[in-house]
């Protein structure tokens, strides 16, 4: 019986084993790599010699299962004589030697593998993906073409990636990153009957606040920062402001508990205190009812603000628009009592710690609607401009 046979056998019997089970399934669906690491860890943690034995053989055949596999895929392509497969060619000589550097840690004299050296033809393909994705990329270049220099930097930073500072990759990508990027300017706008506070456009336009520059994106609040043309235009256009009335709201309770306080002996009809089977005295706890009365204040006020964004192209063309809102609640809620405190509950005597606070300004509640407005702006934004 050959070791294939050996193998078949071993698997059938164990199937339902439930590692041995998902090391088939890998070997099936031609996932040799997740089953030769699958098989690698029941071999460490497996004390019994014979199921040891059992792994190594199946190891090994996996092994060569694989082997054959990555060979003929690179048959395969080598045939096409494409220049467009040497990357995946290369890859897959990587994976070749990946494989038996690991299993060449846990090679020993009863687990021996059919090794080969790989060296020159990886570094053939390297060096071929690397001149043939150069000269694409400086043809992607040529264009002078915003997408075009993306599509050139990913090339690029492939050859850096496995063939770092090869010829004058660095430089190009670093042309790409600066060539293909947007230029976004973000702009306040008031549309609104009111005066927009200071604070809150500072505020809005400090683009540092919103980490949304990319890559390809790069986000301006005023043209002084920069330059050069502008891509792309967001407005947030500002509608209305609604500040509400300044609120207190009374709410009154009476609060009744019945409570122990203290206990009174149980007498007879002489009037003689009466005693249990021990001659205890006998206690009757005694039972009050106790009353406070409460008035709960509640203060509110509110700011909301009604804004639209909206983008343009570089010709202030209009692409899309958004509406946006945020109000901000100002609340406030305490508690005063008279009567007995012990009918208070957990909640009432912590409302009890606070007090009446100053209703906050209006520009400060509008300020406090600052964050929100920038998450929804920078989720807006994140939308538009993919």
């Amino acid at each position: 019986m050959n070791l294939k046979h050996i193998i078949i056998l071993f698997l059938s019997i164990c199937f339902s084993c439930s590692p041995v089970k998902k090391i088939n399934e890998n070997v099936i669906s031609g996932e040799f790599d997740k089953a030769i690491n699958k098989t690698i860890d029941q071999l460490k943690k497996t004390k019994n010699k014979k199921k040891k034995d059992q792994y190594e053989l199946i190891l090994k055949d996996i092994f060569s299962r694989s082997v054959i596999k990555s060979q003929n895929k690179i048959s395969s392509l080598k045939k096409d004589r494409n220049p467009e497969f040497y990357y995946e060619i290369y890859l897959e000589y990587q994976k070749l030697i990946d494989r038996q550097n690991k299993l060449m840690n846990i090679s020993s004299s009863s687990l021996r593998f059919d090794f080969k050296n790989y060296d020159n033809n990886h570094i053939e393909f390297r060096y071929k993906t690397s001149d043939y994705y150069l000269e694409v990329s400086k043809s992607l270049i040529s264009k002078n073409d915003k997408i075009a220099y993306r599509n050139a930097y990913d090339y690029l930073f492939i050859i850096e990636s496995i063939n770092p500072n090869y010829l004058e990759t660095r430089s190009l990508i670093n042309l790409c990153l600066s060539r293909g990027k947007d230029h976004i300017l973000l702009n306040v706008l008031n549309e609104s009957n009111s005066v927009i506070y200071k604070e809150l456009q500072k505020d809005i336009l400090n683009i540092n606040g919103y980490d949304i520059n990319s890559k390809w994106k790069s986000f301006h609040s005023t043209k002084d920062d920069y330059n050069g043309n502008i891509d792309f235009y967001i407005d947030l256009a500002f509608k209305a402001f609604i500040i509400s009335p300044e609120r207190i709201l009374e709410k009154e309770n009476v609060k009744e508990k019945n409570i122990k306080d203290g206990y009174t002996y149980q007498l007879d009809d002489n009037g003689n205190v009466m005693k249990d089977s021990l001659g205890n005295d006998i206690k009757i706890d005694k039972i009050v009812k106790i009353l406070a009365k409460t008035k709960e204040f509640s203060q509110s006020k509110s700011a909301k603000v009604i804004a639209e964004v909206r983008y343009y192209d570089n010709k202030k063309n209009l692409i899309q628009k958004y509406p946006l809102e945020s109000e901000f609640w100002f609340r406030n809620i305490y508690l005063e009592f008279s009567g007995d405190k012990r009918v208070l509950s957990k909640k009432d005597k912590r409302l009890l710690k606070g007090g009446f606070l100053p209703f906050p300004p209006d520009e400060v509640l509008l300020f406090n609607n600052s964050e929100n407005i920038k998450q929804k702006l920078k989720n807006i934004i994140y939308n538009s401009t993919e």
